[in-house]
């Protein structure tokens, strides 16, 4: 497997991709090497590339590593991006090219977001008006602090102590 790579601030076609086919074409590419496209485009690199049919790479393999590699071009020198989808391109056809090893479960983000909902809910819960929906807000009364909603005029009683919202009910 060969990987050749362009790096250009000018893109005579207007369309990256078949820029780089066309390159790959021009150059006398063939079976078994790999074209990278670096392209300047408005301030930001493009990175773009054609896989030959005697590569053990998949193509979505490809690509992925390909947008990640446009990633860190945006935030390093492409030369250190071009290396590391050196490295990257190897790594894929010594494993047989398809990629899949790297796949995240989506199962601890999908609880973590349902843990951290049942928190905001229950501190929500606790903070608004169950009438109107809006804020609670506190003030000072004979029998405590008392919550009151200033759109509706709800009002949520103490619930400690000897009063009327508590749970020991009314002292004489």
């Amino acid at each position: 497997m060969d990987l050749v790579y362009l790096a250009s601030w000018h893109d005579p076609f207007g369309d990256p991709d078949y820029y780089a086919r066309q390159m790959f074409s021009a150059w006398g590419l063939g079976a078994g090497d790999v074209l990278v496209v670096f392209l300047r485009e408005g301030g930001r690199w493009r990175a773009t590339g054609v896989l030959s049919a005697g590569v053990p790479i998949a193509q979505g393999a490809f690509d992925r590593v390909l947008a990640r590699a446009e990633s860190r071009a945006n935030r390093a020198p492409p030369a250190r991006a071009v290396v590391w989808l050196a490295e990257e391109l190897l790594e894929l056809a010594s494993t047989g090219g398809s990629g899949t090893g790297e796949s995240q479960p989506v199962w601890p983000y999908v609880l973590g977001g349902l843990v951290g909902l049942a928190a905001v809910l229950w501190v929500a819960r606790a903070r608004l008006c169950p009438r109107c929906g809006f804020p609670l807000r506190r003030r000072d009364s004979w029998l405590g602090i008392m919550l009151v909603c200033p759109r509706c005029g709800y009002t949520r009683a103490p619930r400690r102590g000897r009063g009327t919202g508590s749970r020991r009910g009314i002292s004489p």
